[in-house]
């Protein structure tokens, strides 16, 4: 079983989104990386189009992508549905700006899911850290 690396090539192209569940109600927040890299165990090289034209979401993917690092957060958004209030959207912020995740579970909110979102080329290297193909390239 070889081990393979995939991460971007430009700076804030991998994002984080992460779901929260509380009473039947979806809040999603998004952060975006300048760098994502990810790893998988595979008996073949992974066929992936490394051109990456529209997004890659590593959990809809074929292989069983583990997280190996996102470097410098740069950015975050958050997404709410229509019935939480903006004073709900203030308190959720605040206790992630105090305390994150920990803060997160306080007000009663679960962290169930999290999707990870390669935007760009790509780089896939091998166990060696032999590049074996770039979006650079195609």
């Amino acid at each position: 079983m070889a081990t393979w690396t995939l991460k971007t090539i430009h700076k804030k192209s991998a994002v984080e989104k992460q779901f929260w569940y509380k009473d039947g109600k979806t809040v999603i927040r998004y952060e975006g990386y300048r760098w994502g890299e990810f790893y998988c165990e595979n008996d073949e090289q992974p066929k992936i189009d490394l051109s990456n034209p529209d997004e890659y979401i590593l959990s809809d993917s074929d292989y069983d992508w583990e997280l190996a690092s996102l470097d410098d957060g740069c950015w975050v958004e958050w997404e709410y549905p229509e019935d939480i209030s903006e004073e709900e959207q203030e308190e959720i912020e605040n206790a992630w700006e105090e305390n994150y995740f920990e803060g997160m579970e306080e007000l009663g909110w679960s962290n169930d899911d999290t999707e990870y979102i390669l935007q760009g080329p790509l780089e896939l290297s091998d166990e060696e850290g032999n590049v074996v193909g770039s979006g650079e390239d195609e």
